[in-house]
């Protein structure tokens, strides 16, 4: 008999994703947990398995489709008990999903002009087996070139889909040959181009006024517009960053630290870094340095209610670290960085950078930040002014270090390395004076990193 699969809770808050990609079509016999389809939230891309064996009867989305959570996702037939157990299971939908966190860049794409039709048995069988394959053991297919399969992100899939572009026929220039909305929009543009010489081809006869207007329509098409959905990440992102600068009054600090000290102790602690696997970047002391300034003011460390009414100091430093992930901008958290060394720290962030680049990382790891630090030093940034992550109290922007002419006590001229760093603060539970001597301890554990011995437990 027929039963309805119910988009479960998938997350908190959310209530509605969007359907990435069916590993199933109409017709083909599923068996208990397998993969049925992949769904993109606003925090990451989560596969659904089956909770019962059977066939499938109807997918009541398509590709692309936004799937409202509590709906009907997939019909199935199934036998009488299954069917009992399926209506037991669905008042509690949050014990039918599991959250396995993978990043839709990195996998690879169906076909973008791939249309799901109910197969023959054959095809069924084949299928079927394919993805019992493919999907062993819950892990997502690995980022290879598989024939007939592309590798493209939901939004340049979309864009082919619009433009009648056969992905398969296009050539990405991406890393591992991913295909890129560039890519798409040139071969859009390219195809154009050919209908318009060939139509103006077959009315040469109109002679040098057509030549005009063939290049006028070229110079239309390969500079082509297309309109796409915000989702995902990125609308996450848009509605966080509306909310902080809507409800918190925000304030910057800058200042500048000298990085000489530090990058001659962090060129004597690489080896030992590299040696157990572990590339030490300046990072790790940003954030113990920050770890350690917050103990002495503590303000800086909590979070004040939605309506204001209420200060919440954090006993925890969760410390955020902004990452340029290919799914968006994500900020996971290093917890608890008050208990860790320098290597724990180091340690940490590497596994997280690798699992949000990935599209891997968990939803613990993006939740309970108490302060955030972005480094757009590392991708040549000078200054910024951060948006606070709304409910943080307080962010900090650090840019690219630079040799640049210094005054000495004697007045003559020195070079130094120089590091400007940008403070915003929520003004209503912090002023000035109290973030620019918090900003000054911070400062002094980095331009003389000897000092956090110290305080080191």
């Amino acid at each position: 008999m027929n039963i309805d699969f119910i988009l479960p809770d998938i997350g908190e808050g959310i209530v509605e994703c969007e359907i990435v990609k069916w590993n199933v079509k109409e017709g083909d016999v599923i068996t208990e947990d397998q993969s049925v389809v992949e769904v993109m939230t606003d925090k990451a891309v989560v596969e659904i398995p089956a909770k019962h064996s059977g066939t499938v009867h109807k997918l009541y989305y398509k590709q692309g489709d936004i799937a409202e959570v509590h709906s009907p996702l997939f019909a199935l037939d199934t036998d009488e008990s299954a069917s009992e157990s399926h209506q037991n299971s669905a008042e509690d939908p949050t014990a039918v999903a599991t959250d396995k966190q993978a990043g839709n860049e990195e996998k690879v794409n169906e076909n973008t002009n791939h249309r799901a039709t109910p197969a023959n048995n054959n095809t069924s069988e084949q299928g079927n087996a394919a993805i019992n394959d493919k999907w062993q053991d819950g892990d997502f297919e690995p980022p290879i070139a598989i024939p007939g399969k592309v590798l493209a992100s939901p939004a340049v899939r979309r864009i082919a889909r619009e433009h009648e572009i056969d992905l398969l026929a296009v050539a990405g220039s991406g890393k591992k040959g991913r295909i890129l909305k560039h890519d798409v929009s040139h071969v859009s543009a390219i195809s154009e181009s050919a209908n318009t010489d060939e139509s103006f081809t077959m009315s040469n006869a109109m002679g040098e006024t057509n030549n005009i207007l063939r290049d006028e329509v070229n110079n239309t098409a390969s500079e082509a517009s297309y309109t796409e959905k915000v989702r995902g990440i990125r609308a996450a992102m848009a509605k966080q960053m509306v909310a902080s600068v809507n409800t918190i009054p925000h304030f910057t600090v800058s200042d500048e630290i000298r990085m000489d000290k530090l990058i001659a102790l962090r060129q004597s602690l690489k080896p030992m870094f590299e040696a157990k696997g572990i590339k030490l970047s300046f990072m790790p002391f940003f954030v113990k340095a920050l770890s350690l300034a917050l103990k002495e003011f503590p303000i800086i460390n909590s979070q004040l209610n939605e309506d204001g009414t209420e200060l919440t100091y954090f006993k925890h430093h969760n410390i955020g670290f902004a990452v340029d992930a290919k799914m968006g901008l994500l900020v996971p958290n290093v917890k608890g960085v008050e208990h860790l060394s320098l290597f724990d720290i180091a340690q940490q962030m590497h596994t997280t950078i690798e699992q949000a680049r990935e599209g891997k990382l968990s939803g613990d790891a993006l939740k309970g930040g108490t302060i955030s630090i972005s480094n757009i030093g590392a991708i040549g940034g000078i200054t910024a002014t951060p948006v606070i992550n709304k409910p943080e109290a307080a962010i900090v922007a650090l840019g690219k270090t630079q040799t640049l002419p210094r005054f000495a006590a004697d007045g003559s001229v020195e070079a130094h390395s120089i590091m400007m760093v940008n403070w915003s603060g929520d003004h209503r539970i912090i002023d000035g004076a109290t973030m620019v001597r918090f900003n000054n301890l911070w400062s002094s554990f980095i331009e003389e990193p000897e000092t956090m011995l110290m305080h080191l437990k």
